[in-house]
């Protein structure tokens, strides 16, 4: 499987990242854009990446995959798929309700190329509970796509200079994620993503990503650096 984990879509939209996507896609042209973790403006954001993703260096074709319409057709034609951010619970109860979830995880196993920005993120690991969203919809079953074995928490940032004294981190979270679930989690900062090809991961991007293991400290990784799952 080949896949493109990014933190944030940025401002302006994907600028910071369409090197790495034209890298990443190569020779795909057709990628169909997932805006169902939008709870806002779905045709609105669909066009926000169309104009993004269709102007240079990319220059691709962008088809609007919606979980709420047929996407049978769309999803055969596509050469990847873009699973854009929002609320990851959102995303996830769409995709589940609509049986999109099933489809795409079919089409990513079999070598569909997959990125995903902030919830279409947290929504390639096993499970979406290491997001940092509210469950405003009331979702109550939280398995996700199982494409990658870690857990992703995006706009990872260890410490805020304006917390007080004591307050809980982001760290906190996580150590209580491991405390019940065993699977890594890897926090990825702003302008960080991670590309997946096969069983190897690596850090790309301006930002760091940072590894959690049940037993082990966590440990960051610079960009360029592979992540290590072993011992976990």
């Amino acid at each position: 499987m080949r896949l493109l984990l990014l933190s944030n879509s940025g401002r302006p939209f994907l600028a910071h990242c369409r090197g790495a996507l034209a890298v990443f896609l190569g020779p795909a042209r057709r990628v169909a854009f997932v805006s169902a973790a939008s709870l806002n403006d779905e045709a609105g954001y669909y066009q926000l990446a169309r104009a993004a993703l269709e102007g240079e260096p990319t220059g691709l074709g962008v088809e609007h995959l919606r979980w709420d319409d047929a996407f049978a057709g769309t999803l055969e034609r596509a050469e990847a798929v873009f699973v854009g951010g929002g609320n990851t619970y959102a995303l996830l109860d769409r995709l589940g309700r609509s049986g999109l979830l099933e489809a795409l995880r079919a089409r990513v196993r079999a070598g569909l190329p997959y990125i995903g920005a902030s919830a279409g993120s947290n929504v390639a690991g096993p499970n979406i509970l290491t997001t940092n969203d509210w469950n405003v919809v009331g979702l109550g079953t939280f398995e996700a796509l199982g494409l990658v074995p870690f857990n992703v928490n995006p706009h990872y940032k260890e410490t805020d200079p304006a917390m007080a004294s004591g307050s809980e981190t982001r760290d906190t979270r996580i150590s209580e994620y491991l405390l019940v679930r065993d699977n890594p989690v890897v926090g990825i900062e702003e302008g960080a993503m991670l590309r997946v090809e096969g069983e190897t991961t690596t850090v790309l991007g301006t930002g760091r990503g940072k590894l959690f293991a049940r037993g082990r400290e966590p440990r960051w990784l610079l960009p360029g650096e592979g992540l290590d799952l072993r011992g976990k």
